[in-house]
């Protein structure tokens, strides 16, 4: 959690930035510290959980990061002194984190390659405020954008680009992704966390190479009694050999989530507040600190319908062209309220699926091996299926078709009822 504020004074500064905090509380979960400097570039308060801080001798780092790969890279970053180092820095890193970087003549916000960890921002007159959500900061706040730095001297901002997907050849797709997956699996899964689990492709697959690892996982279903989620959950466990946790939700428990939803999420449409839901009620089921899910894999990999129907409709090429457009929201419409109900519920998201150098293989990949043309259709994910097949997933779950979770929990029909019941 992050909450800043930079102002006239030090008393302005303090008060914005416990107010900030104050709406971010179910993002605590522990002790906090406080940091109160006056700069060149006004009056700073910075508010941050326990462990979050770093304060170097001439830098002071606040940063919210999963970097298995580099665990030190709050350090590293507190050593380095001017905004080309720590872009460079930010470069070679794989992971997910945001935060801020302090000298007495500059603030630098920063941002992952996805936009996995969350980051918004309000420039006034008054002066600059940052947050992990940008319902603290008020209307006006936006999103700092992935692989993005807002650079703040007190004179001016700017933001500036630290990141660009790197495209390569790509010549074994099938046996690259297989072990590109396993090595990412193994690396940013917690030794125990929590997986929404529908039984689908993406979660089954991190399910296999969980256990394949030997992490502890507790895989969760969330959906209405007799829903297809909880049927084809319970195959694919027992498929699997884990076992899943069914949590059957009606109309009471539904309402109460979007209830709690509403008050932060920045779109309330029912398919986001179906989504949210989900992910709330996953992490408040939870007795881990991490809940794990495959957010990512559908706009990366070809896994919605839309892309299948343009692909018939236009060509491969309009079909690559929604993709792309799709990766380049997920932070807006995908990770911001993903992140957010999770955190609302009581634990920290992760999504393997959009480490770096997963998401950029997947960018490299032909489009016409996600979407593939057979006798019997569009195969969407096609490529990940065959890596899937490769990893040793059984074929029941390879050949598994899409179903969105919104539709295939039930919450969707149910929420539309709800609301149109109040």
């Amino acid at each position: 959690m992050i909450s800043l504020a930079v102002s006239r004074d030090l008393g302005e500064a303090e008060a914005v930035a416990s107010e900030i905090a104050g709406k971010q509380g179910h993002r605590i979960r522990g002790p906090t510290r406080k940091i109160e400097l006056e700069t060149k570039f006004g009056s700073l308060c910075l508010i941050a959980r326990e462990g979050e801080l770093i304060h170097g001798d001439n830098v002071l780092i606040s940063c919210r990061h999963i970097t298995p790969e580099d665990p030190e890279f709050p350090e590293n970053l507190c050593r380095v002194e001017d905004v080309d180092s720590i872009r460079r820095t930010l470069s070679g890193l794989q992971g997910f984190f945001s935060g801020a970087w302090i000298s007495r003549d500059r603030l630098v916000l920063f941002r992952d390659h996805v936009g996995h960890m969350p980051l918004a921002y309000r420039q006034t007159e008054e002066g600059i405020f940052a947050a992990s959500e940008r319902w603290a900061l008020g209307g006006a706040a936006g999103q700092l954008q992935p692989g993005s730095l807002l650079l703040f001297d007190g004179r001016r901002s700017e933001i500036v680009r630290w990141y660009e997907p790197r495209i390569k050849r790509v010549a074994d797709p099938e046996r690259l992704l297989a072990d590109v997956l396993r090595k990412v699996m193994d690396l940013y899964l917690p030794s125990e966390c929590s997986l929404a689990f529908s039984g689908g492709l993406d979660s089954s697959i991190i399910a296999y190479l969980a256990l394949s690892s030997g992490k502890k996982v507790d895989a969760l279903v969330i959906g209405y009694e007799g829903c297809l989620d909880h049927s084809w959950a319970s195959e694919a466990a027992s498929l699997l050999g884990i076992r899943v946790k069914e949590i059957i939700v009606d109309d009471e428990m539904v309402r109460n989530a979007i209830q709690v939803l509403e008050k932060y999420l920045p779109r309330k449409s029912p398919m986001d507040l179906a989504i949210a839901s989900i992910f709330y009620i996953a992490s408040k089921n939870s007795s881990k600190k991490f809940l794990v899910a495959g957010q990512g894999s559908d706009e990366l990999f070809g896994g919605y319908r839309k892309y299948a129907d343009a692909f018939e409709r236009w060509g491969i090429g309009r079909a690559a062209e929604l993709m792309r457009k799709d990766v380049e929201q997920l932070h807006l419409m995908n990770l911001e309220r993903d992140e957010l109900a999770s955190s609302l519920g009581g634990s920290d998201l992760i999504a393997p699926y959009l480490v770096k150098e997963l998401y950029e293989l997947a960018l490299s990949i032909d489009p016409e091996l996600k979407l593939r043309k057979t006798g019997e259709g569009i195969a969407r994910k096609w490529i990940l299926r065959k890596a899937a097949e490769r990893l040793g997933l059984p074929r029941e779950l390879v050949e598994r078709p899409k179903k969105a979770a919104q539709y295939s929990s039930g919450l969707m029909k149910r929420i539309r009822f709800i609301l149109s019941s109040t």
